[in-house]
């Protein structure tokens, strides 16, 4: 049901006395509910501007179109998860074993492997099949991921003095490992436990210092 005029006109009133970055903060945030309610296809402006109690003009004053808007929501949802990433990495103790545990126990935290995420993802996923914006998004988010992980990985590796590592393919092996889990936990809790989701990763780790380091080495 669309949101009654007089509501929108007191929300229109606040929209308009906000700082710019506010405004479409407040865009995006109504963007990241349509869309777990919705999906991408269901998610329209029409339905941004209600979920946000403005009309469609304040959006098109921002944003150009349903995908820009949509970009930047699934940007601003990636870019918070890589950040707690990065700031538990940072905050560990500074060898890199301890540096990769730090990531795994982040990446199992309740705000990530949060249920309701699930429903974004698969939005934003669908899009990247027809929105060119979103494809170049993914590939920005998913490539700064996976440089932080690869990182970690490279200082294990020249602490543990391996020769021809390639951190960049074994981060892409952690990594697919990580969505894999979250993606099983968010569909099914009952599989696993997420200490246990952060056991087998760790298990992986202990793996490649066991010497399956080997399977990740570059070409002579």
């Amino acid at each position: 049901m669309p949101t009654p005029p007089a509501v929108t006109g007191k929300r229109e009133a606040r929209f308009n006395r906000m700082e710019p970055a506010q405004r479409r903060a407040l865009l995006v945030e109504a963007t990241f509910r349509c869309l777990q309610k919705h999906g991408f296809e269901g998610t329209s402006i029409r339905r941004i501007c209600a979920e946000a109690g403005v009309s469609i003009g304040l959006i098109n004053h921002h944003y150009r179109s349903k995908d820009d808007l949509v970009t930047e929501t699934y940007l601003w949802l990636t870019q918070r998860v890589t950040g707690q990433l990065r700031h538990a990495i940072d905050t560990a103790t500074n060898d890199g074993r301890s540096r990769l545990s730090a990531f795994i126990r982040a990446s199992f935290a309740d705000d990530i492997f949060d249920a309701g995420l699930l429903d974004a993802y698969l939005a934003f996923w669908g899009a990247t099949k027809s929105a060119e914006p979103m494809v170049r998004a993914h590939e920005q988010s998913y490539g700064d991921y996976r440089a932080t992980l690869a990182q970690a990985l490279m200082q294990l590796a020249q602490e543990q003095g391996w020769e021809r590592f390639d951190g960049d393919l074994a981060a892409v092996a952690l990594a697919a490992m990580l969505d894999g889990l979250w993606l099983e936990y968010s569909l099914s809790s009952s599989s696993f436990s997420r200490e246990q989701g952060m056991q087998i990763c760790e298990a992986w780790v202990d793996g490649l210092i066991g010497g399956g380091y080997r399977r990740f080495g570059r070409p002579a």
